[in-house]
């Protein structure tokens, strides 16, 4: 169960939200869908979101997680899934922001019409991520969440969903659950979840020098610069 949790998010900001397993994270992202109840409140735009209907909020908020589904259709219909009105160049428009329409034209046999099967079963785990993001950005969500969807790729593929993530991060609110260290040096805030708390906030570039916790993460790294002690009134 989550508690004392108590953060703000900027519009446009990216949020990194690490920790071990089973502290939270996720469980954290999946209440400004209003999967759960909770006590507290949780506002968008100054607005708390339990005024806001169901079909709005989900609207706004695109949430991709580490395991895609993807239904047995075709790709132009998973990626379009929910939105009878999408044009086949939309469609097109959203696979090349995913960096997924090069493998959709090159690798399948029917490029947009390919049968994906079951589950996506036809498609390898980078594929379905890419398709996944697709159908996620032809929404244009204001808030995207990302719940570890590159910790089961190769580094190649990871490469191509940051590009793809890159693409739309201009002006937009992204939560980011990771463990690559580049993406959590690139974002503008990180939170560092134990517990099922917040135990640390800040930018990298300070919670590496003043957090235990954000530094066990990576205490393999003999790179890793000597503890300051935190003094009243900032870092030392």
């Amino acid at each position: 169960v989550l508690k004392n949790i108590s953060f703000t998010v900027t519009p446009g900001q990216t949020i990194a939200i690490i920790g071990p397993t089973g502290s939270g994270k996720s469980s954290l992202t999946q209440l400004l869908l209003r999967l759960y109840e909770y006590e507290g409140t949780i506002k968008i735009d100054g607005i708390n979101i339990k005024d806001i209907s169901l079909e709005s909020l989900r609207k706004s908020i695109g949430r991709i997680e580490q395991d895609i589904y993807l239904f047995p259709r075709s790709i132009r219909e998973n990626i379009a899934f929910g939105l009878r009105n999408a044009t086949q160049l939309e469609i097109e428009n959203a696979a090349k922001l995913a960096q997924a329409e090069e493998f959709i034209l090159n690798d399948l046999p029917k490029g947009y019409e390919t049968y994906v099967g079951e589950g996506g079963s036809q498609l390898s785990g980078g594929q379905k991520q890419r398709i996944a993001l697709a159908r996620t950005f032809l929404t244009n969500p204001h808030v995207l969440i990302l719940d570890d969807s590159t910790s089961s790729v190769d580094s190649k593929t990871e490469e191509e969903i940051v590009k793809a993530i890159n693409n739309v991060r201009q002006g937009r609110t992204m939560l980011i659950i990771t463990h690559r260290l580049s993406t959590i040096r690139e974002s503008d805030c990180v939170m560092v979840i134990k517990g099922a708390e917040i135990v640390a906030k800040g930018p990298h570039s300070e919670l590496i020098y003043t957090s235990p916790d954000y530094r066990r993460i990576f205490g393999k790294n003999a790179d890793l610069p000597p503890m300051r002690e935190i003094k009243s009134g900032g870092t030392s």
